[in-house]
This record gives structure tokens, sequence and C-alpha cells, in this order.
């Protein structure tokens, strides 16, 4: 596999190694060994496979924390205001949410989405196929009666293996794992359903047409939630938060 070049806060149109590895990353992060239920599905796939993870839905939620830098911190602000136990070190939430801001990671590593009936979602047809052409994962659909069929990606011991190369020998790879790593570890008990409901708290989230691009937050809604939640300012310059 030829490792993509990451671009900051670009997304080339039609660059489908961008999105597969960024994507790649955040499966195998987190995806879990197949249980005994994993292997009741009627879905499995009839090739071996290291790692599960479902669904579609719950990928595209989190692909929007790691897109949204901003969307990220603020969450994070309100997640230790809520007494939550993942966010629960003061110190610790305050030097992260300000070395973000400080690194002007909205302004830089912002990739936007754009809305759709549900919130934030981008057809993946592509990156399956690019993914199912290295077998690096498979993607099967579990019938759900009159219901939408719920898709599953299974993690082939090579998806693994290259997921650790990009973390290793790609300096924006190691970027985007870091991150990722961080969005499991304060976020990763929250539910798709439970991402969606932040979402949805945001107005210029809620109000985004369909097809629009999803607006940033703003500084001045990041800096009044932190100063309401830690009782201080910021301290991050104007010109080193977010746009919008």
């Amino acid at each position: 596999m030829i490792a993509p070049q990451f671009v900051h806060g670009m997304r080339p149109q039609g660059w489908v190694e961008v999105d597969a590895a960024r994507l790649l990353l955040v499966l195998t992060c987190f995806a879990r060994p197949a249980d005994a239920a994993t292997r009741r599905l009627p879905c499995l796939p009839a090739d071996p496979f290291e790692l599960h993870f479902a669904s579609e839905y719950y990928l595209q939620k989190l692909d929007f924390l790691l897109r949204y830098p901003a969307y990220f911190v603020y969450e994070l602000t309100e997640l230790h205001y809520a007494g939550d136990d993942s966010a629960s070190d003061t110190e610790e939430v305050m030097t992260t949410i300000r070395r973000i801001l400080t690194d002007q990671e909205p302004e830089l590593q912002t990739i936007p989405f754009r809305k759709f009936w549900r919130g934030a979602y981008e057809r993946l047809d592509d990156v399956e196929a690019w993914w199912l052409a290295r077998r690096l994962v498979y993607t099967k659909f579990e019938p759900r009666g009159k219901a939408a069929p719920w898709k599953h990606y299974f993690l082939t011991k090579q998806g693994v293996s290259v997921a650790g190369r990009l973390r290793r020998n790609l300096e924006h790879a190691a970027w985007y794992a870091n991150r990722i790593d961080e969005i499991h570890r304060y976020m990763g008990h929250l539910s798709a359903s439970d991402i969606k409901t932040r979402q949805y708290r945001h107005e210029r989230y809620r109000l985004a047409q369909i097809s629009e691009l999803i607006p940033d937050l703003t500084v001045e809604e990041i800096r009044q939630s932190f100063q309401d939640v830690f009782g201080e300012p910021l301290e991050v310059p104007l010109g080193q938060a977010t746009h919008g």
C-alpha cells in the first residue's frame, strides 16, 4: 500500500485514500475482537478477520468529532461540567483544550461535513471499495426486516497492520491516530445516539440545510463555554481559536 499524503485543513476532492486511511484508523481504535454475538451474525465474511465494528452510523459520528476539533473541545468541556468520569481531571481537560486551540487545530485540521437528513453524513462506497480491493476491511449488511439493514465492518489482519504502519510512519496520520485515541478516551462510552443529541444542541448544526456544509463553532461559543465551566478565561488569542 502506498501511504496517502495528508493535507492540513483541506479535503482533496476525489482523493479516496485520505478518507480510507483516516477512517481505517478510527475503526482500528474502536473495533473489538469478535465475541459470541459477533460470531452469530448472519453477515459474517467468509474470509478471516481480526476485529469487528458496527455501524456506519456510529462511524460517521466519530468521524465528525475527528474532523471538527472545535466541536470536540466544546463537548470535552460539557463532559467535565456534567461530572463524567472520563473528563473528571480538571487540569488535564483544561490543558487539552488550550493545547488544541493554541495549535490552531480548528483552522488547520477541520474537514467540513455536509448535512444529511440524520446529520453529518458522507457516502462511503468508494472508501469501502478501496478497503475491499486491498483486503483491509470487509463491509457486510445485516438484514433488519423492514428497517434499513445494519452495516458491519470486519477488519482483517492486513487492515490492522496497515493502520499500525500509518500511525508509525506518517506524521499527519499519527496526528489523526492521537486524536482518535483522545476521542476514545473521553467519549468512547458515548453511543451514536448520544453524539447525535449533542450535535443537535448546537443551533448552527441544527439549522444547517440538507447538503450544506455544517458550520463550525465560533470563537465566542468556545470561550464562553470554557469560562462558564472552569471559571477562568480561555487565554487563547482570538486569532488562534476557531473560525465561523
